[in-house]
């Protein structure tokens, strides 16, 4: 394992779902506000680490696997954001998952987050796909989590509430578990499966507060070190590829951006 320490954070060359790596990211930084992983979600992209011949009830035990080691590192009801997606016929592991995780951990989903996407791809005989999820998990009592600071959108209500005694808390709408505001549409992706930044910042804005920790196990292009950033927040983001590691590192000493709109 490598560890690139930068003026706000931690890069790590190392394997995520080894328990040493959970217990060394403990040691640096102690117990974690917030997670957001965004793992490989197994035959998806035809790329090899996304590869797998595991049935979904064993690629679902390798996702519980690392799921526990990371939850003991996580503080009590802190945010543990994990995507996925629906999978295809005979290979639904993200679904297996969602069950086994509130089965083998303590961890509770709090809310299965959609992020619908600009694009539609599908055949003529079904409904056209534009969809992405994510599972807000807590780790302890959904109904109280450490900290949840409520997202607004940009949109104005256009009225003050239901009634005098019930009136609107803000003039802009509440956030939804329907994230229909955020393109998947970027240019110079720098990882083939790279998100919007802006969906790990709602993440981080909603779960913690500045200069908290926010750690990414699964690293990719190391968008949510530069949410972390933006939002004054610390971060410790691994990546288990030396180049896409080198690139990340390489970036955030440049203070460049993750992405250009």
């Amino acid at each position: 394992m490598k560890i690139k320490e930068l003026k706000d954070g931690y890069v790590i060359l190392g394997d995520s779902t080894h328990e040493g790596t959970v217990r060394d990211v403990e040691r640096l930084v102690g117990k974690l506000p917030l997670i957001i992983a965004d793992p490989p979600y197994g035959n998806v992209v035809p790329i090899g680490w996304d590869r797998t011949k595991l049935t979904d009830a064993q690629f679902s035990s390798w996702m519980i696997d690392w799921t526990r080691e990371w939850q003991r590192a996580l503080q009590d009801r802190a945010a543990f954001n994990v995507w996925g997606c629906i999978g295809k016929p005979g290979f639904r592991p993200f679904f297996k998952y969602l069950y086994d995780v509130e089965h083998q951990t303590t961890l509770q989903l709090a809310n299965l987050i959609t992020w619908k996407k600009r694009r539609a791809y599908g055949v003529q005989n079904n409904y056209l796909f534009t969809r992405e999820e994510c599972a807000y998990l807590c780790n302890g009592d959904a109904k109280k989590p450490r900290i949840f600071n409520v997202p607004l959108l940009d949109e104005l209500r256009g009225y003050k509430g239901f009634n005098k005694t019930h009136p609107a808390k803000s003039e802009y709408f509440r956030r939804s578990n329907v994230w229909t505001d955020i393109t998947e549409i970027m240019k110079g992706k720098r990882h083939p499966t790279q998100k919007k930044q802006r969906l790990h910042e709602i993440m981080i804005e909603v779960h913690t507060k500045p200069d908290e920790w926010v750690v990414d196990p699964f690293a990719g292009a190391g968008t949510t070190a530069f949410a972390a950033r933006k939002l004054n927040r610390r971060y410790v983001v691994i990546e288990k590829d030396e180049k896409y590691f080198d690139d990340i590192v390489k970036n955030l000493t440049g203070d460049n951006r993750a992405e250009e709109e």
